[in-house]
């Protein structure tokens, strides 16, 4: 499997990435950079054999980024991408979960406080085997908590200025759900939102 195909596999997940702008193609830069981050964190390997970039927006696949740019990868959105490999599946999934809703600065960011990043040169490899501890255990944590989630069944709302997620099955967001969640004090991150015996429990 070639970063191509995980390039084309987010691309359909989100085609608001599609427009063929700068913050886009930095912000698929960033989604494929945490699936690898994540995958090492977990398995110890890489991904695949694509390498990474230090750019000044934080780690860049150059290849993906000439593609994005110049030969019409950010026009990919139609065509749905099948991932063979369950495994790698899992680790694209939450990612996707994860890391989807945020803006290209707020995930360039959060890349430049990673030790891979900041210790490595201008336009050097990144070293996925440096991962430092802190960043290892947030993505072992991530790992371990939406693994094995149902994504298919799970639906997400920003309603003034919050990010809820919520299983469809469990939740009905119906006009009284939203009037209380319109009541919520701003929240830094996504909140889990669930119906239990009648009252919203937030996690």
């Amino acid at each position: 499997m070639r970063i191509d195909t995980l390039a084309e596999w987010f691309l359909s997940k989100n085609p608001q990435l599609c427009g063929g702008y700068i913050d886009e193609n930095t912000k698929l830069n960033k989604l494929l950079y945490f699936s690898y981050l994540m995958h090492y964190a977990v398995t110890g390997r890489n991904l695949t054999d694509d390498k990474f970039e230090k750019w000044d927006n934080g780690p860049v696949s150059r290849e993906i980024y000439k593609k994005y740019r110049y030969n019409n990868l950010s026009r990919f959105s139609d065509t749905k991408v099948d991932i063979e490999d369950k495994d790698v599946l899992e680790f694209l999934e939450i990612v996707n979960f994860v890391y989807s809703n945020k803006t290209a600065r707020e995930l360039s960011e959060e890349t430049h406080e990673h030790s891979i990043w900041i210790d490595a040169e201008k336009n050097e490899d990144i070293d996925f085997s440096k991962i430092a501890e802190k960043e290892k255990c947030l993505m072992r944590n991530l790992y371990a908590t939406y693994a094995g989630m149902d994504f298919d069944g799970m639906a997400m709302e920003k309603i003034s200025g919050n990010i809820y997620y919520y299983d469809k099955s469990n939740l009905d967001m119906s006009d009284e759900v939203v009037s209380i969640l319109e009541k919520m004090e701003p929240q830094r991150e996504p909140m889990f939102v669930e119906n239990i015996n009648g009252e919203l429990v937030f996690l």
